[in-house]
């Protein structure tokens, strides 16, 4: 059992210890005299989006003229300094289109993600010596907290939310209260009692203006971010509501329709709280929906459910929370008993698909943290959440707590396939679905292609026009090939061709073909990409500066690539791949430079790994370090691997140390403890990982980027991406560990221990019956057998790696072959 504890208060959303089911998750810190419970459902957002004073959005010939004619000139986010070195017939129309972003994302801050509101348990008053203690065990996915006094006065606390429904459940005990001698238990100058000695609210409060808002965040954190939404067209939300059907009450939040809920999104925060009363609290001054639940007062130990409905649950809100308030009320201890035991089973399940043990805690604890964090917050089935973990939200977010494709979005399902979660990663797609229909009508409106342009930013809406259509924002067309990745990866890790037809290719194919028709030929005979910046670099005034950009190359290649890769998987579309074929054969080179001329193991490593990971290299037994070499992300000033000083911003820092690993700049010896110290410095004691300091940007809730660092955790054990596994090949000589059921390329499930520097077992179970390549994890070679000890011969492929063939279903056991 892994246990993340300690015996402190945590007080804010983000250091609280964490439960979910994957749609419904729940913060639990505390204050001064109460326990909290803070609720976020991935799907309540404030939809909202007014195109009404955006400029029409740019066509990419407009764009293309401006900058080859007239030499416009702009920063990368829109100060309002721009220019044309060479003049500008049209003044109005360039500040518009250099603008950076719209007004409808840079004057209004939402579309964005909102809390859902918050239980609190008020704590028995009057007693001293407080002592608080802290435990979320994961395997069981269930918090623990017990307070206790002096006075030996103990509240003990369990809680978990059930898989379906989306419900909170919380056990409750008071021990050691006695009415005559704790006279401060609710009971006035008369002896009247008017509340007993432990209760609770259920609240959401009235949604703040973005002026009041913005103002007392600059008050707290020195940070302007919120004040520049001016805009007098943001109304805050409708304020919540308490109401009663029934006979039950429960609070409402209420949003404006948008083209996903026509009619309005709403939710409910529903009570259930046998031997209890519900009162409801009129705050007509601060708008507040309040619920006081006070527990008879005899009662010395209770149980509370809170369900959220929402709009999205089939048939709304109403119909879901009388569903679930039917099921507590016909048997509240079975169905609650019930739904403990689906929770236990469904923890069961999910740490039965793999597991690690590592002699140095930290680093097995960091695996267990994660995994759990991203259990409670993404699911197949539900839109994933954007920059920051919903039950950490606070009531505006910097950057409309987006989907944004330059890394952020993607970076939390790094390392999901490998630790053989495919549910987790599979809820990558269902942001991806948002950003395709708007994409298929920049692609064809404003670019002339064909397929789907992916926007750098998006949201769980359906915008009636290009979200970001400007420049230098909005015309980046580095993120279509990367928002395809994802696709690849996952036909990768598990050869489900069903679903590469049925949902991987189409994606990939239309993002191919975007850049099919997007690639034009010049006359030295070479295709170009014209014009697009990278990163988040404004323009220069020359065109070369937006011409054949590194990170727009690589990803175009990768994209095109992978097309072909997949289209030969499903046997189809053999006119499409010859015309991808001859544009790859045909492509520009980097920034002007000549193209690269590899061959052999170093073109398939080079070509193999996925651009925003950098260029691959060839295996070594023991990697030495390289020169630093320029990839398509060394210019956004982040600096080269291992030099990141993370002294503010933790976020890049497992991208750095990706691509260390697959170029063969992370040298163990060197940089294993510089990884240690970092992950000791960013760590919460609840196991989240910090993103930004909080001198930089203030509380702005937990970041879901920072799951990212799972993916080189694992890799520095199993590594899979030029089509043969690599065995512990960065992991240090002095930390024993053992991996189970880790997934690799080709659909094997591998399981692995290292003990004083070598490898000590290694077994490989094949789900779909590929070929297995390995390089060796020993000097002298390895033997194959199968499961029940029959020798498998070993082959060799074109670049001379070893491996031999599987059967479906089959294990296989690898040994040294230098041992009898």
């Amino acid at each position: 059992m892994h246990i993340t504890k300690f015996s402190e208060r945590a007080l804010t959303p983000e250091t609280g210890l964490l439960l979910g089911n994957g749609d419904l998750s729940v913060s639990v810190y505390q204050t001064a005299n109460r326990i909290i419970w803070r609720f976020g459902k991935n799907d309540v957002w404030d939809r909202r989006f007014d195109f009404s004073d955006d400029p029409q959005p740019a066509h990419i010939r407009e764009l293309a003229c401006g900058i080859r004619d007239e030499g416009w000139k702009c920063p990368p986010f829109g100060d309002g300094t721009v220019e044309a070195v060479r003049g500008t017939k049209d003044p109005k129309r360039m500040k518009e289109l250099c603008a950076g972003a719209p007004p409808s994302h840079m004057n209004r801050p939402f579309p964005c993600p909102k809390p859902v509101g918050e239980l609190a348990m008020q704590l028995p008053p009057d007693q001293r010596d407080f002592r608080i203690a802290q435990q979320l065990l994961i395997e069981e996915s269930r918090i623990r907290v017990d307070c206790t006094w002096a006075s030996g006065v103990h509240v003990g606390i369990d809680c978990f939310v059930a898989p379906s429904p989306n419900v909170l459940i919380l056990r409750w005990t008071l021990d050691g209260w006695n009415d005559e001698t704790h006279t401060g238990s609710g009971l006035d100058h008369h002896g009247r009692r008017i509340s007993p000695p432990l209760w609770f609210s259920l609240y959401r409060w009235a949604d703040p203006s973005i002026q009041k808002y913005g103002e007392q965040y600059y008050g707290e954190h020195r940070h302007p971010a919120f004040l520049v939404y001016a805009d007098p067209k943001v109304d805050p939300l409708p304020p919540p509501s308490v109401r009663r059907e029934h006979g039950t009450p429960f609070i409402e939040q209420m949003f404006p329709p948008d083209p996903v809920f026509p009619d309005g999104f709403r939710y409910t925060m529903v009570p259930f709280a046998p031997d209890s009363h519900i009162e409801e609290i009129d705050m007509p001054a601060s708008r507040e929906a309040h619920l006081h639940l006070l527990p008879n007062h005899e009662k010395k130990a209770g149980s509370i459910a809170v369900a959220v409905t929402t709009s999205s649950d089939p048939g709304g809100p109403g119909r879901e929370r009388t569903r679930v308030l039917d099921i507590l009320s016909s048997d509240p201890n079975g169905t609650i008993g019930a739904w403990e035991d689906e929770n236990k089973q469904s923890a069961q399940q999910f740490w039965s698909r793999s597991s690690l043990r590592v002699s140095d805690p930290l680093f097995e604890n960091l695996w267990y943290e994660t995994l759990h964090a991203r259990r409670c917050t993404y699911r197949r089935d539900v839109d994933p959440p954007g920059l920051f973990l919903p039950s950490t939200l606070r009531d505006f977010s910097h950057w409309h707590g987006d989907y944004h494709t330059n890394y952020n979005v993607q970076i939390p399902f790094w390392g999901d396939y490998t630790a053989n979660q495919i549910d987790l990663g599979d809820s990558y797609f269902q942001a991806m679905k948002y950003f395709v229909p708007i994409g298929r009508e920049i692609a064809t409106k404003y670019y002339d292609c064909r397929g789907v342009f992916i926007q750098l930013s998006g949201f769980p809406v359906r915008p009636e026009m290009d979200p970001i259509g400007v420049a230098p924002m909005g015309r980046m067309a580095y993120m279509t090939g990367w928002a395809a990745n994802q696709y690849w990866w996952r036909f990768q890790y598990t050869r489900d061709v069903e679903w590469l037809r049925a949902e991987g290719y189409p994606m990939i194919r239309d993002c191919a073909l975007f850049y099919t028709d997007f690639m034009q030929k010049g006359e030295d005979g070479f295709y170009h990409a014209y014009p697009s910046n990278d990163g988040e670099n404004g323009f220069s005034g020359d065109p070369a500066d937006v011409t054949d950009r590194i990170q727009v190359m690589t990803h175009l290649r990768y994209c095109l690539r992978s097309a072909i890769l997949a289209s030969e998987a499903l046997d189809c579309d053999e006119d499409l791949r010859a015309a991808w074929r001859e544009r790859l054969d045909h492509c520009a080179g980097d920034d002007g430079k000549p193209p690269l001329k590899l061959k052999g193991i170093e073109k398939l490593c080079h070509e193999a790994t996925a651009p925003e990971f950098g260029p691959g290299r060839p295996y070594r037994a023991e990697c030495t370090p390289r020169p630093p070499r320029r990839t398509a992300y060394t210019g956004w000033n982040f600096g080269e691997f291992p030099w990141n000083d993370t002294h503010w911003y933790f976020g890049q820092y497992p991208w750095s140390i990706m691509r260390g690993l697959r170029y063969g700049d992370f040298v163990v010896e060197r940089d294993f403890l510089h990884f240690r110290r970092t992950i000791e410095k960013w760590r919460l004691p609840n196991g989240l990982i910090d993103a930004m300091s909080i001198a930089t940007y203030g509380y702005t809730g937990a970041w879901t980027e920072s799951f990212g660092v799972l993916a080189p955790l694992q890799e520095m054990m199993l590594q899979s991406w030029d089509g043969a596994l690599r065995i512990f090949p960065s992991w240090p000589n002095d930390t024993a560990a053992r991996f189970d059921r880790f997934r690799a390329e080709g659909a094997f499930l591998v399981s692995a221990s290292w003990s004083e520097g070598r490898v000590t077992e290694l077994e490989i179970f094949s789900e779909m019956g590929h070929p297995c390549f390995v390089y060796p994890p020993w000097a002298d070679g390895y033997t194959v057998q199968e499961e029940h000890g029959t020798g498998v011969a070993l082959i060799s492929d074109a670049h001379g790696r070893n491996g031999f063939m599987t059967r479906t279903g089959t294990t296989y056991r690898i040994r040294d072959a230098g041992l009898p």
